[in-house]
């Protein structure tokens, strides 16, 4: 299997989250990161492979309920996180801290958005918090089990439940301690 997962038709090559993690890999040495708690090795690949699988169900989640995020939602969105964090210098820290690309600032507002759109659909019709995180819970669910997202062995099993991709055993079954 040389793609890290496909989720529907769409594949995620192994060269794409090597190249995630690699660029987050890369901004940290700019940073004192000692007090960071930061992901590494296999947790950070499997964080950042569940990161591009979701990403590609929210997309499918927004085409499906008519979500549109322009340009001009992402740079409002973009000068929003500017303000909560203290100005645009500081992007590259948080960045890093959080274990996000900066190539892919753009993914993550267009996920926010998206979530953001749908909990205020939601709310207009009288959810409340609990029911609207359990309602994207489920579209989420729904919408992974219609995609058959299907991860590499090598990562873990995708959890639409949690939205994670869960390391496995690399032996499986085949080792046990009883």
């Amino acid at each position: 299997m040389d793609s890290a997962a496909t989720v529907g038709t769409t594949e995620i090559k192994l060269e794409t989250l090597q190249g995630r993690v690699d660029a987050i890999l890369a901004e940290r040495l700019k940073f004192d990161t000692s007090q960071m708690r930061l992901e590494s090795g296999d947790v950070l690949a499997r964080s950042q492979l569940a990161f591009l699988i979701s990403n590609i169900i929210l997309d499918e989640i927004a085409k499906d309920t008519d979500i549109a995020v322009s340009n001009s939602d992402l740079e409002a969105y973009r000068l929003e996180i500017y303000g909560s964090i203290g100005g645009e210098p500081r992007l590259p820290e948080v960045l890093v801290n959080a274990s996000i690309a900066p190539e892919a600032l753009n993914d993550v507002l267009r996920r926010d958005l998206i979530l953001r759109k749908i909990g205020t659909t939601l709310a207009e019709s009288g959810a409340d918090d609990a029911t609207i995180n359990q309602a994207i819970q489920t579209l989420v669910t729904r919408k992974s089990d219609e995609l058959k997202v299907v991860v590499n062995p090598r990562y873990g099993i995708w959890d639409p439940a949690t939205i994670s991709v869960i390391g496995t055993e690399p032996a499986g079954d085949a080792v046990t301690n009883k």
